[in-house]
């Protein structure tokens, strides 16, 4: 199993019943160019594959896998030509280059969310490609397909150019309904249905370990490689969450909330994303906030100058400040995400005397990031009841960071105990795909048993961060209504 993130990527070998065998990861380096421009060599992925998968084989002694299976961060995209060699540096989802693109087409919005799910996004890869063919012509000219990251490392494996349905659905040029690339949308987009991949279902082959990749790693030829689909698409379903009612939140680098759909809605509801899901007959409704972990980061840089993150510190700062904090921030350090996708968006911090503390602006900050994501909450129960809110990801370490949670959402919240719950969820959909259970739910429960730590609310707090929530989307209202963030 390969699981590709922003900042790390690991490969985990299990068994068909879940145990697992070995775990290898590496990082990945961003690189950060100013103005909102962030890149990433693609051969750093490449390259820390064939490491991943020779640790494995060094620590158990057998190269004999039955399959690969991946699953990706998924908007990040590659130009490459015919060979599959890169053209450039990887455009990553953070990216926001493509933002006056996107300003463009925001008139389209109300056709583009019903035909596919989604509203014009600077995250997703349709406008990255866009960008390229104004910007980067010759780049353009020569790009024989535009790969995102597991597409890139399935063609060096396999030799074939193929994506599924999950990875296209955060492209902005996919039919939802049909799954299939749209033509009229790929004309506004101004981007050739030849440039992108054969689409299949998760769970799918997409294709045999070739001779080459072969020798390179240590592995048998002519094993198959599976899309299992994004990597939020199986965080949901390692969580648990697939069937309506509980919804998943994975609070990584961005923060990213997931609920299934059994069926398309015949209304698009406002300010959530409709992706294709990784369980079989399945929709995932999603929202997201862009910076989570990011911001936690930046707090412990640039408010404690720590070039290595101090978890049991940082919880002690944050869990002296046993009340609402006073000041009043904006967390939209990386731009918003849904409803409004605006890139121009940043943080914005207010209420702050001589009398505020560090550690109160630090959880001022934390305050802000999950009553944005309360927000989306609120619009997704609009569509579906939410019985309980499932936790996973970097965050949730932090047992002062859950309960804040909680508080803060007003409801019950289940930090599950399994780190690895995107692995598992692509597990599932693997064993699926070899035929090995019926379907992604008997597959999940032969693997996994969801436990989880759950942290009630307190009532009283939540009254007042309700109040609070409130001020805070009051002051972005304000902002954006007078003048916006080009004129501050």
């Amino acid at each position: 199993m390969l699981d590709i993130g922003t900042t790390s990527m690991r490969g985990i070998l299990y068994d068909e019943k879940g145990s697992q065998l070995a775990l290898a990861r590496r990082e990945n380096h961003l690189i950060f160019m100013g103005d909102s421009l962030i890149e990433e060599n693609p051969t750093d992925w490449y390259d820390n594959t064939i490491e991943i998968i020779r640790e494995i084989i060094s620590v158990t002694g057998d190269p004999g896998f039955d399959a690969v299976a991946i699953t990706s961060q998924r908007s990040s995209i590659i130009p490459v030509d015919q060979s599959g060699s890169p053209l450039s540096a990887a455009i990553m989802w953070q990216d926001t280059r493509n933002r006056a693109i996107c300003k463009k087409l925001e008139e389209y919005n109300p056709m583009l969310y019903e035909r596919t799910g989604a509203q014009v996004s600077t995250v997703f890869s349709g406008s990255k490609m866009t960008w390229i063919r104004q910007n980067e012509p010759e780049i353009y000219q020569h790009t024989y397909k535009f790969l995102n990251i597991p597409e890139y490392i399935v063609h060096k494996m396999c030799n074939v150019f193929v994506s599924d349905t999950t990875y296209a659905s955060r492209s902005g040029l996919m039919d939802i309904r049909t799954c299939r690339w749209d033509p009229e949308i790929l004309e506004l987009y101004e981007v050739e249905e030849d440039k992108l991949c054969r689409l299949i279902e998760p769970s799918e082959t997409a294709g045999f370990i070739t001779e080459e990749f072969a020798s390179l790693c240590g592995i048998r030829a002519g094993i198959p490689v599976i899309h299992c689909g994004g990597d939020q698409q199986c965080a949901a379903i390692g969580h648990g969450i697939i069937e309506k009612g509980p919804v998943s939140l994975t609070v990584g680098t961005g923060g990213f909330l997931a609920a299934v759909l059994d069926e398309m809605p015949d209304m698009m509801p406002s300010g959530v994303i409709i992706n294709k899901a990784s369980s079989e007959n399945q929709y995932m409704m999603e929202a997201n906030i862009l910076s989570c972990g990011a911001a936690f980061d930046w707090c412990a840089r640039e408010l404690y100058g720590m070039e290595k993150n101090d978890y049991d510190f940082l919880n002690r700062e944050l869990a002296k400040e046993n009340f609402v904090s006073s000041p009043l921030v904006i967390p939209y350090f990386s731009g918003r995400g849904a409803p409004d996708w605006n890139p121009l968006a940043k943080a914005v911090f207010s209420g702050i005397t001589t009398a505020t503390r560090r550690s109160e602006i630090f959880k001022s900050i934390m305050e802000s990031i999950f009553m944005e994501i309360a927000n989306h909450l609120e619009h997704m129960s609009e569509v579906t009841e939410i019985s309980r809110v499932y936790v996973g990801g970097g965050l949730t370490g932090s047992s002062v960071l859950n309960q804040l949670q909680a508080d803060i959402y007003g409801r019950s919240v289940a930090c599950v105990n399994n780190p690895e719950a995107t692995a598992l969820g692509a597990l599932a959909v693997a064993l699926r795909g070899l035929g090995k259970y019926k379907t992604t739910a008997e597959a999940l429960h032969a693997v996994t048993h969801v436990s989880s730590t759950v942290y009630t609310p307190d009532s009283n707090l939540h009254s007042a961060y309700e109040i609070k929530r409130r001020k805070m989307n009051r002051l972005y209202e304000i902002i954006s209504q007078g003048g916006g963030y080009e004129s501050i």
